[in-house]
């Protein structure tokens, strides 16, 4: 992931255009995420992970803005609380139409611990497909009726048909 240092959620600067970064597989949007390294908060396995923001009533997005041209077929990932914030929840969503519309795979995930866990979505996706992560805006953290803490990612991997 490339290096980047950022005062708050919202990266849209002139360095980083519509909150997108470019990482080895093509570029992804960040919305209302940031990159984090901080060892024992963050949830990561290498250099940084991508932390998304809490108690927001809007979602947040991590978004690949380009598509895979032969679908999927299995997409995982690791995730987890920040720190010692409360669960949150989440889902994965696939595109077929370039990002226009959004369809959800798998469960809404709601069990990310103080710790990272690893997940695995299995999916027959044929033609071109795009993926993002929707961290649902669920507003500001109530415990225990509404848990909405900021959520570590890192080593997304989509496998291409």
């Amino acid at each position: 992931m490339p290096q980047a240092t950022k005062a708050s959620y919202d990266m849209n600067t002139a360095a980083v255009p519509d909150n997108t970064l470019t990482f080895p597989s093509g570029p992804w949007k960040l919305f209302q995420s940031i990159l984090g390294n901080t060892s024992g908060r963050d949830r990561y396995t290498g250099a940084q992970g991508i932390r998304m923001q809490q108690g927001l009533s809007v979602p947040a997005v991590v978004e690949m803005k380009f598509d895979l041209p032969n679908g999927a077929s299995k997409v995982t990932l690791i995730y987890g609380a920040y720190y010692t914030d409360a669960a949150s929840s989440w889902q994965l969503e696939y595109s077929q139409d370039q990002g226009r519309t959004w369809r959800q795979t798998g469960p809404v995930v709601t069990d990310a611990g103080n710790w990272q866990r690893s997940i695995t979505f299995l999916m027959t996706l044929t033609g071109p497909v795009r993926f993002r992560i929707n961290k649902l805006g669920l507003g500001v953290s109530n415990p225990p009726a509404v848990l909405n803490g900021r959520l570590g990612l890192d080593d997304i991997a989509i496998y291409e048909n």
